[in-house]
């Protein structure tokens, strides 16, 4: 299975769906996901910040994984969260300390540079100018906050509508970052290792 950089849940969702692999269930995958139901998170301790209730939306790491036959929905999301833990090394995660901000913070704002750089080697300029903004108490005002908070756009068939109109950048959202200050409440997507180490550096 391979899982791209950038995607939502929900696109990593449709993708099983389409592929139906081994006994991976989509809506089961999601729900999984959003509720942690019948997973086992002790043994995973960059977790413990995470707020009752929140999805596991930004810790599911992109990538390549071989599965066999057997694999189920509930198997995959380990697979991915013990990925995360590998890739996400303890170096990293105090640079982010280092940076001011905390472990889910550094996760939040990977998974909008995620969306909002088209080139690698904009991520690390865009990680100082969230940094900054944040520092300074400025909004952030990125797209895909918006993008992320609208849901499915229906007339174009994606997750994320663009352009966005001058009304959906007015849209009373806690992922509007326009019109928020600091960050959205959790992930708007799942982030690549380079996204976290811009923040990291």
């Amino acid at each position: 299975l391979v899982f791209l950089p950038g995607w939502r849940s929900e696109e990593m969702a449709n993708y099983l769906r389409v592929v139906a692999p081994a006994r991976i269930d989509a809506d089961a995958f999601l729900d999984i996901i959003n509720t942690q139901r019948g997973l086992d998170l002790s043994s995973f301790a960059f977790l413990a910040s995470l707020p009752a209730g929140a999805s596991l939306e930004g810790y599911l790491f992109p990538g390549t994984y071989p599965i066999d036959p057997d694999t189920d929905s509930a198997t995959l999301v380990r697979l991915m969260l013990e990925r995360f833990d590998e890739q996400v090394t303890p170096e990293m995660r105090q640079a982010f300390g280092a940076q001011g901000i905390s472990f889910r913070e550094a996760l939040i704002l990977a998974s909008i540079i995620e969306k909002e750089a088209t080139l690698p080697e904009e991520k690390p300029l865009m990680a100082a100018v969230f940094l900054n903004r944040l520092r300074a108490g400025m909004p952030l005002q990125a797209d895909p906050t918006v993008q992320y908070g609208l849901g499915y756009d229906d007339a174009a068939g994606t997750w994320w509508k663009t352009p966005l109109t001058a009304t959906d950048l007015a849209v009373e959202s806690p992922y509007n970052t326009y019109l928020i200050e600091g960050l959205p409440p959790g992930s708007i997507s799942n982030p690549s290792l380079a996204s976290l180490q811009a923040i990291a550096n």
